[in-house]
């Protein structure tokens, strides 16, 4: 059966604030038989930003095939989840591991494959920024296929001292906690840690303590969340909602769109956002 689809059609493009239950998520298959087949949940996409995850059985992995082919003029962050992913680079040899808790950075034009060596699932969540078919879709289509597969930087050979004097790399690892912080708001300020501010993509974390709130919040960018412990509740301004957001839900809050976050359990709450174009 032929398959062309990156991602699917069936993905509205949001422009209201809109909240996703991961159980109601839509479920998408990548791939083909030479790319390799894996299971996406799309969370919400808009003009300027794309949220999913997508899991790796143990011993899986994607490459590319004619008809899919991870090359995208878009910036990416892959966020592990759950598990252990190995990210290789088969242009240049470069490879990243993640483990659960750390984010790695993905700027344009970067070719990635994708591999599970460890004991486990692993599931990585993805923000991509722009996602618009010819960003994502029809960029990747026009590249010709790799004439080879780099497996080692070989530059790297007589050099390699540990894993920080190899080769300069395209893409950045960013471990659990080792982000740029930054607090936000007067009366009720939050602690804000941003692994990923580019021009084209932001990525970040914040907690609350039980009991906690935010002041009002709002960017000029598209802004989409992801729970990962904890009851969050959001309300919109201008509006009725009052959303409660459980792990694995997720919400879409479009550009200038003032909102306020709530923990209003008795546990700490743990959210993943991403912004894109602008930030700030």
């Amino acid at each position: 059966m032929e398959r062309k689809q990156q991602v699917p059609k069936a993905t509205k493009k949001l422009t209201e604030p809109t909240l996703i239950l991961g159980r109601t998520a839509l479920r998408f298959l990548w791939g083909d038989e030479q790319a390799g087949l894996v299971s996406d949940w799309i969370y919400g996409s808009s003009r300027h930003i794309h949220l999913m995850a997508f899991s790796l059985s143990v011993g899986q992995k994607f490459v590319n095939s004619a008809d899919f082919k991870t090359y995208y003029n878009a910036a990416e962050t892959y966020y592990c989840l759950k598990g252990e992913f190995t990210f290789h680079c088969p242009e240049t040899g470069e490879v990243q591991v993640l483990h659960k808790g750390d984010t790695l950075y993905i700027p344009p034009k970067t070719w990635h494959f994708g591999h599970n060596f460890g004991s486990e699932e692993c599931r990585v969540l993805e923000s991509l920024s722009p996602p618009l078919p010819e960003s994502v879709d029809e960029f990747a289509a026009a590249q010709p296929p790799l004439a080879s597969v780099a497996l080692i930087q070989r530059e790297a050979i007589g050099k390699v001292v540990g894993e920080n004097t190899g080769p300069a790399l395209r893409t950045t690892l960013i471990r659990s906690g080792e982000y740029f912080w930054h607090l936000h708001g007067k009366d009720n300020p939050i602690r804000v840690g941003l692994a990923v501010a580019t021009e084209l993509l932001t990525t970040g974390f914040i907690e609350f303590h039980p009991g906690q709130k935010s002041d009002v919040l709002s960017h000029p960018g598209d802004k989409v969340i992801y729970v990962t412990d904890g009851i969050l509740n959001i309300r919109i301004w201008n509006s009725e909602d009052w959303w409660e957001l459980g792990p694995e839900d997720t919400c879409f809050i479009p550009a200038n769109c003032q909102h306020s976050l709530f923990n209003c359990g008795d546990a700490r709450v743990k959210l993943l956002f991403s912004v894109a174009p602008n930030y700030m």
